[in-house]
């Protein structure tokens, strides 16, 4: 509540003082370095100026902003009566506000109307002292019109800095300390663009100046459009990320939901995407392919799901038609995935990662190098972590016995490459890791899934 009040008062404050000098302007108290009866083009034309460089501001930075609505301001500073310059920065001040509440209405008013009084005090203190005209472009003049941008823009800044502590309890030292660091170079581009027009206002007039505004006008709004390109690309990405979250989330869930019906998947997945993520890295891959490499393997029994139980669990050996029903999931989870644009690598490595090395595969029954490289590796991966598990059909193999399996299946089953990787990932690891009996379904998922990286996903998607 004290706070709100003194809100009031300063509003109230700054208010009386900008009415003062708008008054003293109008009764003609306040000495003019060009005071003129015919300026009203001139307000008009500069009035324009001011509102299309409002509209055409570029927030690139929490409250700072990047315009040129201060330039004809400077000018009507300059070349016009105090009265007119206050006239132009109220109608200013009054129309960039529009859509504000009304606490922010009332105080642009009276900031703009202030920055432009105590730039008008200056130049209208300084010029007669310094010998400078308007009419005669000198060191003088220019001198005059640095000191004036720089003390337009501290009183614009430091009775907004002022306002946003009262109003919003935003500190002086983060407005000072970071905002007003920030805006510090476009400030200084501001104060050499200033000079130029003042220069061209001064020995052409007016018209030269609107002339001279064209190519800073169409600068600023490519810079706008690529700031709102920017904004907007961030904002898609943001959705598609989200989206990408939600849906690794969901196919996990499918994972863990397939896990109740049959233990050993999720177990089994979380060991094959483990080895599949350092075969990978063991290869000197990115670390963008070794991410791919450990979904795909998490995600690899996507497709069991829709297999029976009966068909899952059975320890006997398969008919055919229960065979034929264990051979879909490869496609299954793959076109689950692929239905997702940046999930279509996954989805890929996942539909080949049971064909084999000599042909005899399947769902397409394609050879050697037609069968994608991270396939080939999880295939192997997938291999390996099977032999080392229990199933309901026969007992776990030893890691040295299953790594004699898999160099025996080497050129027909799997690729030799890939074996011998295999063999160098596991060299080095202990028992429990050589078995995968210690890996967790819910701990992989974590490693993987916040690591994707959505734009390499995109990238490799384009190419397929």
């Amino acid at each position: 509540m004290r706070r709100k009040k003194l809100t009031h008062i300063w509003l109230a404050l700054l208010s009386t003082l900008a009415t003062a000098w708008m008054a003293m302007a109008w009764l003609g108290l306040v000495s003019s370095v060009t005071l003129k009866t015919d300026n009203v083009i001139s307000v008009l034309v500069l009035l324009a100026i001011a509102i299309i460089a409002d509209e055409l501001s570029v927030e690139f930075s929490p409250g700072v902003f990047v315009s040129v609505v201060n330039l004809p301001l400077l000018l009507a500073v300059v070349f016009l009566d105090p009265f007119s310059a206050g006239i132009i920065a109220l109608a200013t001040a009054l129309f960039s506000s529009r859509k504000l509440r009304k606490s922010s209405i009332y105080f642009n008013s009276v900031n703009y109307v202030l920055s432009t009084a105590t730039a008008s005090m200056l130049v209208v203190f300084l010029m007669p002292r310094l010998g400078a005209s308007v009419s005669t472009v000198s060191i003088e003049l220019l001198a005059v019109v640095t000191l004036a941008s720089m003390t337009l823009v501290l009183t614009n800044f430091s009775l907004g800095s002022i306002f946003a502590w009262l109003r919003d309890d935003i500190s002086l030292k983060i407005s000072w300390g970071s905002n007003f660091l920030n805006a510090m170079p476009s400030e200084a581009i501001f104060i050499g663009i200033s000079l130029m027009v003042v220069a061209v206002y001064a020995k052409a007039g007016v018209v030269a100046a609107i002339l001279f505004f064209v190519p800073i006008f169409a600068s600023q709004h490519v810079y706008k459009l690529l700031v709102q390109q920017k904004e907007l690309l961030a904002e898609q990405t943001k959705l598609s990320q989200d989206l990408m979250e939600m849906n690794i989330g969901l196919a996990g869930a499918l994972i863990m939901l397939l896990d109740s019906k049959d233990h050993y998947t999720a177990s089994h997945s979380a060991g094959v995407a483990m080895y599949c993520r350092d075969m990978v890295k063991m290869m000197g891959h990115s670390e963008d392919e070794q991410q791919i490499a450990h979904m795909a393997g998490l995600l690899h029994d996507l497709g069991k799901v829709g297999t029976p139980d009966a068909v899952l669990k059975k320890e006997g050996e398969l008919t055919a038609q229960e065979w034929e029903q264990i051979k879909q999931h490869p496609t299954t989870a793959a076109e689950v995935l692929s239905q997702l644009t940046t999930h279509k690598e996954i989805a890929d490595i996942i539909r080949y990662h049971q064909e084999h090395y000599d042909g005899s595969g399947y769902p397409y029954g394609i050879s050697g190098d037609e069968i994608p490289e991270l396939s080939r590796m999880l295939s192997v991966a997938d291999t390996y972590h099977a032999l080392t598990s229990d199933r309901p059909y026969r007992k776990a193999k030893s890691p040295f016995e299953a790594l004699i399996i898999l160099r025996q299946v080497a050129g027909t089953q799997l690729d030799p490459k890939y074996v011998e990787v295999m063999a160098q990932v596991l060299k080095n690891e202990d028992l429990s890791y050589r078995e995968g009996s210690k890996t967790d379904f819910l701990s992989e998922f974590r490693k993987g899934r916040p690591a994707i990286k959505l734009d390499a996903l995109r990238n490799r998607a384009k190419e397929h």
